[in-house]
Order: structure tokens, then C-alpha cells, then sequence
């Protein structure tokens, strides 16, 4: 009758209930804890006595999966006794070999001798076999599945001349497309020099390297990942043309942005020019003055390029060789601006823990709003705590940006109280700078407040209500041996009476008032109907338990606010829940018996302001 009485109770609007319930020695436990009819959990011992297993029959929903994790292979085993019958209440063991991720959905074989499980690939991504194997009763079959789909591309130039460079990307994906990152990649060639033998796939599944030709005629490079039965590769099949073709050395690859920078490319063949052959020219970058030039006497065919912008440029030269074969060859050029104007600022975090640091970082910009590299930043601080700004002075990267760091001491600042201020020089000498403000504080933590969904009676008189606090340091982690200080206090009362529905005594409210803790101007004081420990620690696991006690008479009647606050290395953390004090059903239930504390309010003499 509980339950009845409660899911009445909760369809009055005024009416608040908290069951108490508990069992004995003679309750039973929850439906589903065990479904292994006294067996071993897949230990491969029959749980049907008497039954001698006499075959397993292992099939699978497919005969290969994808490498991407996202394919699955539906596992079933048929178990079958000495005279061919499939068997029922048997546990069977699955185990799968190469790193294959196995789920058993049924364990116990059925009715019809079925026992299943579920193979994916995910978290390697690598082709190979999967072993599967199940067993019982001394009994074992395997089943083999094979991991297919990641793969490697390569592409870049198929020709190049004798001491040029030449760039290439190599990708490792898996089936359904996705790059493989962080993973090992060998590159290798037969003649020639690779700028570096071994190296890491990114997030997207790609390395970049450089061919650097010193050996006429066909060259291969190979790139692969994974050994063994895993390994997948690519190559490019190259002509390394006995032609010397390649760019003029700069004197600086750095280049003042619309500022024309000459770029010239030299053709020889055997150590004589090569004259009037057509030499064609692009750009990731900015413009050219032609596409194409015709070489000439010395075999040279020049252009200037320049750019408003600021940024990396890839030039790429490319000619038709003797033969039909391309020959081609690369260089880069910065364009950079070095007219500071305008510094910004901001900081990683602006509310730094004590014995803590932060990054302050600086953006430089030219009166364009182009990004300026090799300006000089000077840093400054003021700090009342004692903390550290390094290094003071900074030239901007390529970004525009100038990184330094503060480091905090083991003491708080008042809010803002830390000033860290970035300037800068112009060309015409005037200075530009900003600041940021810092805060010193402790280390947050985060409190939480939970009850459950039964109270105590342990007297006639009052009701002890449990509450727990979990305590964890801005990591997480539990904060252990933590102290927390507690507070509970009326924000409203009701008056009204109680009145009996057949069922139970159901609150009738009358009026709500506001105390002086929910409105300090407008509210009315009244005495505390509730107490809590004044302050409680927590143990190795970040939490702590307490009640909090009331007489039976104000449950019903006040709503309060129950507030758990902490500090530590100066910050305060804190964290509150509002609730009606709970009345305990029992005492609800029984129209003999009177509500705690009477059919009226403990309020109705109560004058609201």
C-alpha cells in the first residue's frame, strides 16, 4: 500500500512526501544479478550435469570486417552433445587473438545450442587476421576473420632534374577513409636522399618530406607503415632527369611583403645551358610577373614575384625535358611585414591558482592589420604576490605572436591585482602597448550536494534527513581530508492546515511568507527549524556524510536552503540545495493518528511582513 499511497500523494500539487523504506534479512535481491544457473561464468565447464559436449560449429555474419572499427561480425556457436544434439545451458568462453574487441551477447547457450558474440576492429586499425575461437566442455573451434580496408597513397613529381628538390605527402587511411594518426611511417629510396627516413602520421594521416636528387635516371620511393601481414605501402616510380634544374639561391628567403623579389632558375644539361626552352612558373602565394619564360643564354629564365599579404609561398618551376619527361623543381619564400603598429594581448587563463603559471601571448599587426614577424615585444609586470614574468623581451614568429610566461607565488592577489603590460617600438618611434589583468586565487573546488530518497525517525519527536558532499581539486580528483563548513536556513514558510483525502493528511496552504534569509528587507524572521553539523571532513574518497535534524512538527511547513562551502589556498567554493522539509509516510498515512505537530501549521500565528 506505500506505493499507492505515494503516487497519490504525488498528484497533490501541496502535498510533500519522502518514503522511508528499508528491507530485512529476508529481502531478495534484484532480478538479474546472476544468469549463469550455478556455471563459471564461460570457464568452458557445462552447467547441464551430465552433458558431454561433443562439437563446437563456429560461423560467422562475414568473412572480413573493415579496419575502421565501424564494421562488425556477428559470431555464433552451435554446441552440440555426443550424439549430434544441440544443447541448451551451456557456457561457452570466446576469446579473440591479433587484437580483435570481442562482445559476448549470449553466454549461455539457448534452447537451440546458440551461444554468440560481436568482433570489431575498434582502436587498431592495422589489416590482418582475427582468430576467433570459443569453448566448452573441453571442446574448442576457431573461426578466422580477416581485417581489411587501410591503405596508403603517395603522390608528388614522377620527374625531376639532378640536384633539385621535389615534395611529397604520403596518407594512411583506414576503410572508410579517415586518416590513421600517430603512426609510424618508413620512407625510403633507392638512389636518391629523403629528408627523413621514419615519420608520424598526423591527425589527418599524412607526412610530408623532401627528395633531394643527386643520381640521374629512375629512382623508386616507397613509403609504408605496419610489418608483417599489416603492411601497407605505396610508391612513386621517378625520372631523375641528368638535366640540372633548379632555382637561384636567395640571399634571404624572407621577403618585405609588396616588395617584387627576383627568383631565377638555372637549366643545364651535361654543364652547358639549355637556351630557349620554355620554363613555366606558379605560386601558392601572392603574383608573378609571367607564367612562363623563355631561357636564355646562360640557361637562366627569370621572374619576380611579390605579395600584399603575409605567408609562406611554394614557387614551383616545371619544364618538358628531352624525351617527354617533366622536370620540375621547388622553393619557398616567406613574405613577411616588419612595420610594427598596433600589439594585442591575452592570457591562457585569466584566474591563475597559486604556485601556478599562465601564458601571456601578444599578436603584432602593421597598420594593414597584416601580421608582423621579428618585431620586438618588451613585457612588463606588476605584481604585489611576488610572481614572475619570463623571458621580458620577445621577437614575434611567424604568427605575429610573442609568448611569455607568468608564474605565480604561493600567495593570492586581490582581484585583477595582477598587470602584465606588452609594448611595442614603430618605425617612426612612437610606442603602442596593452595590458591584462590577473587574479590570484586558490585552488577551485567543486562541491556537490546529494540526498536519497529516504529519512529517518529516530525518536518521536524529530527526523534525521541524510545528505552527503563529494569534495574534487579542479582536476577531479577526490580532495581528501577536505574541511566543510555547513549551513541551513528558512527561506519561506507556509501556513495552512492538514486535511485527510482517504488515503493520507495532505498540506492545505493558505498563505507563503518570505523569511529575512530569502528577503533581508521584506522578510520575517523566525526561528531556525533545521540544524547541521557546523563542519564536517571528508575521507580518501572526497565525500562525507551527515543529517540534518528538525523536529517532526516543520516538516510540510518550511522550505529551507542547505549551503556547503569550502576553502582552499584563499578561493571559496560553495554549493547549495533548496527543499521542503519531508514528512516520513508513515506518519501520513493513518487518519487516527494526527500529522506531527497537529492538523495546523506551526505558523498560522505567525505574522507575515
Amino acid at each position: 500500500m506505500a506505493w499507492k499511497f505515494l503516487a497519490r500523494a504525488a498528484a497533490l500539487s501541496l502535498s510533500l512526501l519522502l518514503i522511508a523504506c528499508g528491507g530485512d534479512s529476508g529481502s531478495t535481491p534484484l532480478a538479474g544479478g546472476s544468469n549463469n544457473n550455478g556455471g563459471d561464468n564461460g570457464s568452458g565447464t557445462p552447467t547441464t550435469p551430465g552433458v558431454t559436449v561433443g562439437s563446437i560449429q563456429l560461423i560467422t555474419s562475414t568473412p572480413s570486417i573493415g579496419s575502421s572499427g565501424q564494421d562488425k561480425a556477428q559470431i555464433t556457436a552451435l554446441v552440440r552433445d555426443q550424439n549430434g544434439i544441440l544443447t541448451p545451458g551451456l557456457d561457452v568462453a570466446f576469446n579473440a587473438s591479433n587484437n580483435g574487441s570481442l562482445t559476448v551477447t549470449t553466454q549461455t547457450t539457448t534452447d537451440a545450442g546458440q551461444a554468440s558474440a560481436e568482433l570489431s576492429t575498434q582502436g587498431d586499425a592495422r589489416n590482418r587476421t582475427i582468430s576467433v575461437t570459443a569453448s566448452t566442455g573441453g571442446v574448442s573451434n576457431s573461426v578466422n576473420i580477416a581485417v581489411t580496408g587501410t591503405n596508403m597513397s603517395l603522390t608528388g613529381p614522377s620527374a625531376i632534374s639532378n640536384g633539385a628538390n621535389a615534395s611529397y605527402e604520403a596518407r594512411l587511411l583506414d576503410s572508410s577513409g579517415q586518416g590513421i594518426g600517430n603512426t609510424a611511417v618508413s620512407v625510403s629510396s633507392q638512389k636518391n636522399t629523403v629528408s627523413s627516413p621514419t615519420l608520424t602520421t598526423d591527425a589527418s594521416g599524412r607526412v610530408q618530406f623532401q627528395l633531394t636528387a643527386s643520381s640521374g635516371g629512375s629512382d623508386t620511393v616507397v613509403v609504408s607503415a605496419y610489418e608483417g601481414e599489416s603492411r601497407v605501402s605505396a610508391q612513386i616510380n621517378i625520372n631523375v632527369s641528368a638535366d640540372s634544374f633548379a632555382f637561384g639561391t636567395l640571399a634571404d628567403n624572407e621577403v618585405e611583403i609588396d616588395t617584387p623579389q627576383a627568383l631565377s632558375v638555372t637549366w643545364t644539361q651535361n654543364g652547358a645551358p639549355v637556351v630557349g626552352q620554355t620554363v613555366r612558373f606558379s605560386t601558392t602565394r601572392g603574383t608573378l610577373s609571367n607564367s612562363s619564360v623563355t631561357t636564355n643564354a646562360q640557361g637562366t629564365a627569370q621572374v619576380s614575384i611579390s605579395s600584399s599579404d603575409v605567408g609562406i609561398a611554394e614557387v614551383t618551376a616545371s619544364a618538358d625535358a628531352a624525351g617527354g619527361s617533366q622536370i620540375q623543381a621547388n622553393t619557398t619564400i616567406e613574405f613577411v611585414s616588419s612595420a610594427p603598429h598596433e600589439v594585442n594581448i591575452r592570457a591562457s587563463k585569466t584566474q591563475v591558482s597559486t604556485n601556478d603559471e599562465a601564458s601571456i601571448i601578444t599578436t603584432v599587426r602593421d597598420v594593414n592589420g597584416n601580421l608582423v614577424k621579428n618585431a620586438t615585444v618588451e613585457f612588463t609586470l606588476v605584481d604585489p604576490t611576488g610572481g614572475t614574468l619570463s623571458p621580458g623581451t620577445v621577437n614575434t614568429d611567424s604568427q605575429g605572436r610573442a609568448i611569455s610566461t607568468y608564474r605565480s607565488t604561493s600567495s593570492i592577489s586581490d582581484k585583477d591585482g595582477v598587470q602584465v603590460t606588452a609594448r611595442i617600438t614603430r618605425q617612426d618611434s612612437s610606442t603602442d602597448e596593452a595590458s591584462i589583468s590577473l587574479t590570484v586565487a586558490g585552488r577551485a573546488l567543486t562541491l556537490i550536494l546529494g540526498t536519497g530518497n529516504t529519512i529517518a525517525a529516530p525518536n518521536q519527536t524529530v527526523y534525521d534527513m541524510p545528505w552527503s558532499v563529494l569534495v574534487t581539486d579542479a582536476n577531479g580528483n577526490a580532495s581528501t581530508n577536505q574541511p566543510v563548513q555547513l549551513s541551513v536556513l528558512p527561506l519561506e514558510f507556509y501556513k495552512g492546515t492538514y486535511s485527510y483525502n482517504g488515503d493520507l493528511w495532505v498540506t492545505n496552504v493558505s498563505q507563503s511568507c518570505q523569511t529575512n534569509h530569502a528577503d533581508p528587507v521584506n522578510g520575517t524572521e523566525i526561528a531556525n527549524p533545521a540544524s547541521a553539523p557546523t563542519s564536517v571532513s571528508t575521507d580518501a574518497s572526497g565525500s562525507v556524510e551527515f543529517d540534518i535534524r528538525y523536529p517532526k512538527g516543520e516538516c510540510s511547513w518550511v522550505r529551507v536552503r542547505l549551503t556547503a562551502t569550502s576553502n582552499v589556498e584563499g578561493f571559496t567554493s560553495s554549493n547549495s540545495r533548496e527543499f521542503i522539509l519531508p514528512c516520513l509516510s508513515a506518519d501520513l498515512t493513518n487518519e487516527d493518528v494526527r500529522p506531527p505537530g497537529g492538523t495546523e501549521s506551526p505558523y498560522n500565528p505567525t505574522a507575515c511582513n
